[in-house]
């Protein structure tokens, strides 16, 4: 099949309903593909795994259509983000611990304004080349409250809410210039910084009233009869056991960290102001597709003829670069080959990813999913195609050029 199937296009859809729009997470599925995939392809009661889950929205919809739901990521702050997106509220005690941590919040900051209270912010790097000073000042004050009045030994799903929109929060009043594109860091230049005048307890007090209306919605549709869970794990070997889900719906990297959209990237600044060192976020990142394999010597085509075609072409140019993207296959053909050993037979995996470049070489991403594919032991069943019609990645990321085209492919463990 080759022609563009427009009837997965969703142009003017809104992709941020309800949670979906609890907080931003680069290159997304649009909820509207994977609840047309859940549809397609279970039934209500069945189990859905996403594999690499990033912020939840596979597993919300999978909620939302009676479907029980597995997701896995090894990003902490996508662990953090799906955890609550998925944890229905209690509406009343919710709004009680908005109203009195706001208040507590309110009165704190405008100590620290008046110079009567003072707040111990966390150490890392270059933090005040990515905030100003009075806003970490007062960051640190929202956090503390946030420790203080929800505490996580006894209400760890609100702890972990107010958490989502602090980190949120965080990123709107940083010096982030999120004019090129939101999921790319940059810091603002001088004469942007000289403009920017954020108010932490405003956006914070926004953010919370926001989300709290987003989550009432969320916990007042959801279904009481499913669950879903989010494990922070690795998905070359996923903890679940041999033919134990119905159905797969995920969108993996389009490839590794180094030169396409960089995960970590986007979640340093919220992981530091949680509390984890710069250490354990480069553990996860090495963890990352292609992370830990960056120089491995003698390539294995994997059974894949594109794959080695390309590998070839890009050695010509870049050597090392060749290297890089091969090694992101390499981890990817091992998730593939876990995704087909815990899916039931007769079962589907569909997978959702666009094609990209390395080394000005154009990589054809779904061509080798598929190849892949096979050689861990799935059916091709076929692939629909859709261009992106509101492009979450910028066309150029970082080092390399994207395509502006996501493949929806279907699989088969026969």
């Amino acid at each position: 099949m080759t022609k563009i199937e427009e009837a997965w296009e969703y142009a003017e859809a809104d992709t941020q309903y309800h949670v979906h729009g609890l907080h931003s997470y680069p290159a997304r599925m649009i909820p509207q593909i994977a609840n047309r995939l859940i549809q397609m392809k279970s039934k209500p009661g069945e189990l859905v795994l996403d594999p690499f889950c990033g912020s939840g929205g596979v597993l919300v919809e999978s909620l939302l259509m009676g479907r029980n739901a597995i997701g896995i990521d090894i990003n902490p702050l996508a662990h953090l983000i799906a955890r609550v997106k998925i944890t229905p509220l209690e509406p009343q005690t919710l709004a009680e611990f908005a109203e009195n941590l706001l208040a507590g919040i309110r009165k704190d900051i405008h100590s620290l304004r008046e110079g009567t209270l003072s707040a111990q912010p966390p150490y890392f790097k270059n933090i005040y080349h990515w905030f100003k000073r009075n806003v970490v000042e007062e960051l640190a004050t929202v956090r503390n409250a946030i420790i203080k009045t929800v505490p996580k030994e006894q209400a760890e799903p609100y702890h972990n809410f107010f958490l989502v929109c602090f980190s949120m929060t965080l990123r709107k009043v940083s010096n982030i210039a999120f004019r090129d594109n939101p999921y790319f860091i940059r810091a603002m230049v001088n004469a942007e910084l000289e403009k920017h005048q954020p108010d932490v307890l405003e956006a914070f007090d926004s953010q919370v009233g926001d989300s709290v209306s987003r989550i009432r919605e969320f916990s007042e549709t959801c279904p009481k009869y499913v669950s879903a869970k989010v494990l922070h794990a690795d998905s070359v070997e996923l903890p679940l056991d041999s033919s134990s889900v119905d159905l797969i719906v995920t969108s993996p990297p389009y490839g590794e960290e180094s030169h396409t959209m960089s995960y970590s990237r986007f979640a340093k600044l919220s992981l530091l102001w949680l509390g984890y060192d710069q250490g354990t976020i480069n553990r996860f990142t090495v963890k990352s597709l292609g992370g830990s394999t960056l120089y491995r010597e003698v390539p294995h085509p994997l059974g894949s003829q594109t794959l080695k075609e390309a590998y070839e072409e890009i050695s010509k140019r870049d050597r090392k670069r060749a290297k890089e993207m091969f090694s992101y296959f390499w981890d990817y053909a091992k998730c593939l080959s876990q995704m087909h050993r815990v899916l039931s037979r007769d079962k589907f995996c569909c997978i959702v990813i666009g094609d990209r470049t390395a080394a000005k070489v154009p990589v054809s991403n779904e061509r080798i999913t598929v190849e892949l594919a096979k050689q861990a032991g799935f059916e091709h069943e076929r692939t629909f195609y859709r261009e992106i019609p509101k492009k979450v990645l910028p066309r150029r990321d970082y080092k390399v050029d994207l395509i502006n085209r996501e493949s929806i492919i279907i699989l088969q463990k026969v």
